[in-house]
């Protein structure tokens, strides 16, 4: 029975509930740009970076900015943000399945379009940083979800070959890059409205309390027989 060797995690939406406050707070920004986002457009966004987000804006309203410039503006209202936060919580039965995975001493990695500052803002103050053997955003990888590129280098830096990684993702972005760098992908989404779009999933869970190391290890195995 084939086994994964690691797992790697979006960080927004998939190990901490923060999708609803980036929404939130781009919501903000756009008020201060003077542009009205429709919803659908300001969900195409989710799981991609800000690089892709402000370049797409830009061109859609003609934003004499550069993109550079909205991207530091965006940067430094953020990391105001959440450095406000006293504490960030973890979704519900993380810890467990954390714990797990590293009993099993599988590697663990996190693939974010997050920038690396607010990343670690957030991984510290939900304090479960120390879970993970790398950490990769999409800003050193070069290229934004939904490319592969993040996902390829948390791999190479896990020293992993990609058909051996298991990811947790929650957005139509992410579900592409991981399926794109050839591995196995578990979403963990709840909002009926986005499970539609995430039909590409090898395993589609609402909550981390509906899964355990071994149930993963086992479907995992399975897939890999009936491919």
């Amino acid at each position: 029975m084939r086994k994964p060797e690691a797992v790697i995690f979006d960080m927004d939406g998939v190990l901490i509930d923060s999708e609803p406050i980036h929404v939130e707070i781009e919501k903000k920004l756009f008020n201060k740009l003077g542009i009205e986002v429709p919803d659908a457009v300001h969900h195409s966004y989710m799981g991609a970076s800000n690089d892709f987000m402000y370049t797409d804006l830009q061109s859609r309203f003609n934003l004499k900015e550069s993109v550079t410039a909205l991207m530091e503006r965006d940067e430094l209202f953020r990391i105001d943000y959440f450095n406000q936060l006293e504490t960030v919580p973890v979704n519900e039965g993380l810890i467990s399945l954390l714990n797990q995975i590293k009993s099993a001493r599988l590697k663990m990695a996190v693939a974010t379009s997050s920038s690396p500052e607010i990343v670690k803002i957030l991984l510290n103050k939900c304090g479960i940083a120390s879970f993970f053997d790398v950490i990769v955003t999409t800003s050193e990888a070069g290229k934004s979800k939904p490319l592969p590129d993040v996902y390829l280098l948390a791999a190479k830096k896990t020293g992993i070959l990609p058909e051996n990684c298991i990811v947790f993702e929650d957005s139509p972005n992410g579900l592409s890059a991981a399926k794109s760098a050839g591995m196995y992908c578990v979403v963990i989404q709840s909002d009926s409205k986005i499970i539609g779009e995430l039909s590409g999933a090898d395993y589609l869970i609402q909550s981390f309390k509906e899964i355990t190391l071994t149930g993963l290890i086992e479907i995992f195995s399975v897939n890999q027989i009936v491919e």
